[in-house]
This record gives C-alpha cells, structure tokens and sequence, in this order.
C-alpha cells in the first residue's frame, strides 16, 4: 500500500513536471511571438516616420526653391532696371563729359 501511494505519488510528480515543462515551452514561444510583433511595429512606426521626415524635408526644399526663384526673378528684374537707366543715362553722361573735357583744355 505505501509503495502504492509512493508510485501515484511519483507520476504526479511526473505528470506535473511534463506539464510545467509544456507550459515553460509555450510561455517562450508566447514570449518570442511577442517580441517579433513587437519588432515589427517598432520596424513599421520607423518607416512611418522616416517617411513624414523625408515629406516634411521635400516640403521644405520645395519651399526653398521657390523663394530662390522669387528672389533671383526680382534681382534679374532690379538689374534691368538698373541697365535700363545707365544705358539711357549715357548718351547724356558722354556729352557731360566731353563739355567738362572741353572746358578744361
């Protein structure tokens, strides 16, 4: 009778062992499911904000290139103006300065 009640008593043990056994393996299987999920949100809310990033900087560069062709399209136009009145200005200048040439000589 006891040896008995020590063999039950040993396959409960056994039993208990598998089944924590078992249950360790499907924990480290939940765990390691875990993470890859967990790795490929992280890996998705990367290129998410990779991607707002580089929106962002194109947005930005287009901005830039655009002030830079307001701000070359005015310069070119104040240069002609400027070209336009020195070179209506010279025909006046050069008799100026042959009267001023001529009233030193």
């Amino acid at each position: 009778m006891k040896s008995d009640l020590l063999l039950k008593i040993k396959d409960a043990e056994t039993g208990a062992d598998k089944r924590v056994a078992t249950a360790e393996a499907e924990a480290k299987a939940i765990v390691a499911d875990a993470r890859r999920q967990a790795e490929a949100i992280l890996a998705e809310g990367r290129a998410q904000a990779d991607f707002a990033h580089q929106s962002r900087v194109e947005a930005a560069r287009k901005a830039a290139e655009a002030e830079a062709a307001r701000t070359v399209a005015a310069g070119q136009k104040k240069a002609a103006d400027a070209k336009k009145r020195v070179e209506a200005g010279l025909p006046a200048a050069a008799e100026r300065a042959v009267k001023t040439l001529e009233g030193t000589f």
